[in-house]
């Protein structure tokens, strides 16, 4: 497919609304011209950040500026969905071109508008500072998938897989005073992960799926086994203090 290719259905797209379309004028792939009323189409093959930057370079002649590519083969809008807002925010309209030999055609997406800002989501950001403040070492690595994510929630199962693993199965009151999370009783409950086992009434365990997830988690698991160390250190000097 060539980008001229698109040239026609374009062209017949604007004169159907009464424009007179010219090509290739000043780098400019598509004019438009009605009472008036400039309009400029950059065509290509892809849309790609080179074709964003093209269209904004566009909107210093002080014309409605449209970017047009060929019409995805499995297209969905809900998958575009972030690529629009991207196009809209810049103020650029969105043309796509269906290519079907002699019947192509183009179809406006959107047109370009003034680009009006969302309102912010008070509740995803508090959650974001929330998860933040609920990490202690930042372990993940921005960019990487296929890689598990520790999230503050699992850094509280980590500390908790520590303190069995040191101590052996602990009731959820006992999991506390070692130093574990206020709700580690609903943590060991519901069992998420599958790291916990309950091995009598109201004690649980940590299950070798545990030990493992442990393994998944080296840095946090030095961190968390220091701190249960360390939590115990001080436990032994304070019954010692009070022995004297």
């Amino acid at each position: 497919m060539k980008e001229w290719e698109l040239f026609e259905p374009v062209r017949k797209l604007f004169e159907a609304a009464g424009y007179d379309v010219n090509a290739e004028v000043r780098d400019c792939d598509v004019t438009a011209v009605k009472d008036g009323e400039l309009v400029i189409a950059e065509l290509k093959k892809n849309l790609s950040v080179a074709l964003l930057a093209q269209g904004v370079k566009r909107q210093r002649c002080g014309a409605d500026v449209y970017i047009a590519v060929p019409k995805p083969g499995r297209y969905s809008p809900k998958k575009m969905r972030d690529t629009f807002a991207v196009i809209k925010k810049l103020e650029l309209g969105l043309i796509f071109v269906n290519l079907l030999g002699d019947n192509s055609y183009a179809e406006i997406v959107f047109e370009p508008r003034e680009y009006r800002r969302p309102k912010n989501d008070a509740k995803k950001r508090r959650a974001i500072l929330e998860e933040i403040g609920g990490r202690t070492d930042d372990v993940n690595i921005g960019g990487v998938t296929g890689r598990k994510i520790a999230t503050a929630y699992t850094e509280k199962c980590i500390h908790i897989a520590c303190i069995l693993d040191k101590y052996g199965p602990l009731s959820p009151k006992q999991v506390r005073e070692a130093g574990g999370d206020e709700k580690c009783r609903n943590i060991l409950y519901f069992n998420v992960y599958g790291w916990f086992e309950r091995v009598g009434r109201g004690v649980y365990g940590i299950t070798l799926e545990g030990r493992r997830g442990l393994m998944e988690y080296p840095e946090l698991e030095r961190y968390y086994t220091e701190l249960v160390e360390a939590h115990d250190g001080r436990q032994k000097a304070k019954d010692n203090t009070g022995l004297l």
